[in-house]
């Protein structure tokens, strides 16, 4: 693009959208001029934008997109999580740009009968939408179809999947809300492979049976289908997925599964044409809404199962990966991710930038997304980390071999650290639910009153909230690393009491590494970035951090090149043993 267009564009949008006062942030024009002018270079179909927290990627997607939109063009935002697509809804609001933005339906209260949109009138009656009288004022109607008409729409990840692979599937071309456009720009890029890879992982658990035999009973004693001999085949069929092995073998139960699971389907219809005869003008009763909230679940779990098992007879069965998550819950994965991501998710979008605050080697990066190429933009940071230094204890590894004679060690640094941090908010990263208990157990009295520990995502969320209102209180776990807002007086100290290496108790982590072990340590290495940016949130703010694994010496030895000159930086041996 010419250079006197594009200063036009900044021009007008900054009088357009940012206040009277505002001035870029170092790098962030330049960022946006590197991607538009890769928009237009033939040689480039994607855009990797490094760029540290701080830095303002916000800005420099909504600019980017702006600009883009000017030439004509259509895009999308898309967002990892609702916390984050939330902050761009504010942005886009503070900016007074008006496109759309909308998320699952269950973020979204039916206005006809007050319940969460998956039951809202119209879906559990099997009603025309747009039909309704109450169409016209339906906050997720209004929200998707703003979105669809918006030259920029701002999407999740889940969300955008579901349409570009299945709803475009089953509607007509000129009724598919959500088409391929001709840019989409990603945030987090560094969690698309593993978005995509969860959204066809089919998953069952100790609850699974249980709702089967649900909706089982309440269609057999309300006369709307009998699937006794169904639940039986699933039940079956689900209580052999935990003993068999065979991959081959392992394939034909979950084929099984998948039929089964689609006489189902034919059911759900009917219960809700039952619905809409039974109750025309009232809520259904509990029992039936419960009903109906499981017909949900159902209908999600076969179109996962059913696409895993298409995803493995185009495959092979050699990239099934049967996953136990506990004693309780199982997960099967696909191997074969350049099929996933070619098949799912990069043939929709267009000209694609991946953002993200710790990409680490981009070339590590663009191999684990199976592309073969990219521009590569870095925004240096602008934080002032001289009150933030890493302190680094390299004599005792917490590796496998190394760690239980390692422990009472690490037990002694953590009390002294946080008797040092008296009065200070902080949080611990333990890489294991197992180690965070035994770091519980073995503090001093005075400092176990101090920290928060949880157990599961539900108490996680419990112990934020304290830790966000306290003083004094330190968090500890093993999923800290990404997805806090930890900044200022919340967390003024960090301590890594291993380096975050993926388990290989995990049998899809343990067969990815066989396949690929740049990956494994180029997953170490994000978590690691991530986990010490939680606490450092701005340019004013500061933090404490200390690594007590010897391990990250040899991370740093061969993988030099994927961590910042920033964190290199900051280092501070400590030789303590």
């Amino acid at each position: 693009m010419d250079k006197n267009k594009l200063e036009a564009y900044f021009n007008d949008f900054k009088n357009t959208f940012l206040p009277k006062e505002f001035e870029w942030r170092k790098g962030q024009r330049e960022a946006i001029e590197g991607i538009v002018e890769a928009y237009f270079d033939q040689r480039y179909d994607t855009v990797i934008l490094d760029a540290p927290v701080g830095s303002g990627k916000s800005l420099i997607a909504m600019c980017s997109a702006w600009i883009l939109t000017q030439e004509g063009k259509k895009g999308y935002l898309l967002a990892s999580d609702i916390a984050l697509q939330d902050q761009y809804e504010k942005d886009f609001k503070r900016f007074n740009l008006s496109w759309g933005s909308v998320k699952g339906l269950d973020n979204y209260i039916c206005i006809d009968n007050l319940d969460k949109n998956s039951l809202g009138t119209c879906r559990i009656k099997n009603l025309n939408p747009y039909t309704m009288d109450c169409y016209a004022d339906c906050p997720y109607y209004n929200a998707r179809d703003h979105a669809s008409s918006s030259s920029t729409s701002l999407l999740n990840y889940a969300y955008w999947l579901v349409h570009m692979n299945y709803v475009n599937m089953i509607r007509p071309e000129e009724k598919q809300l959500f088409k391929p456009r001709d840019f989409t720009i990603c945030d987090e890029g560094h969690k698309i492979l593993d978005i995509v890879q969860n959204n066809y992982s089919p998953r069952f658990d100790d609850k699974t049976i249980e709702k089967l035999q649900k909706i089982t009973d309440f269609f057999s004693v309300y006369k709307v289908s009998n699937h006794y001999n169904e639940f039986v085949e699933i039940k079956s069929a689900i209580q052999q997925l935990w003993i068999e092995e065979n991959q081959d073998r392992l394939h034909e139960i979950l084929q099984r599964i998948s039929i089964n699971l689609k006489v189902y389907l034919r059911s759900i219809t009917l219960l809700k044409d039952r619905v809409q005869q039974d109750y025309p003008k009232d809520n259904p009763p509990k029992e039936w809404r419960e009903a109906l909230w499981i017909s949900e679940w159902l209908t999600d779990l076969e179109y996962k199962v059913d696409d895993y098992v298409n995803i493995i007879e185009n495959t092979s069965t050699r990239n099934l990966v049967k996953n136990p998550q506990g004693e309780d819950t199982l997960i099967f994965n696909c191997l074969k991710e350049s099929y996933l991501m070619h098949k799912y998710f990069h043939r929709w979008t267009g000209f694609r930038v991946f953002m993200s605050a710790t990409f680490a080697d981009p070339a590590d990066y663009l191999l684990s997304m199976s592309l073969k190429g990219a521009k590569y933009i870095k925004v240096d940071s602008s934080f002032d980390f001289t009150k933030s230094p890493i302190y680094y204890y390299n004599q005792k590894k917490m590796s496998y071999n190394h760690i239980s004679d390692n422990l009472p060690w690490l037990y002694e640094k953590i009390n002294e650290i946080l008797d040092k941090h008296k009065g200070e908010s902080g949080i611990i990263h333990s890489a294991s639910y197992d180690l965070s208990m035994k770091i519980f157990q073995n503090l001093t009295p005075k400092n176990r009153k101090r920290v928060l520990v949880y157990n599961g995502t539900e108490e996680k969320r419990k112990t934020l909230e304290i830790l966000k209102f306290s003083k004094d209180k330190v968090l500890i776990g093993p999923s800290l690393l990404e997805g806090l807002d930890l900044k200022d007086e919340w967390s003024r100290f960090q301590i890594f009491a291993k380096v975050p290496y993926l388990s290989l108790g995990d049998r899809f982590v343990k067969a990815k590494l066989a396949i690929n072990p740049t990956w494994y340590q180029w997953k170490c290495i994000i978590g690691l970035l991530q986990g010490v940016g939680r606490s450092i949130r701005s340019e004013k703010d500061w933090a404490i951090t200390y690594i007590l694994d010897g391990c990250l010496s040899d991370l740093i030895h061969n993988h030099r090149r994927s961590f910042p000159k920033e964190f290199l930086n900051r280092i501070r041996v400590i030789s303590d043993k």
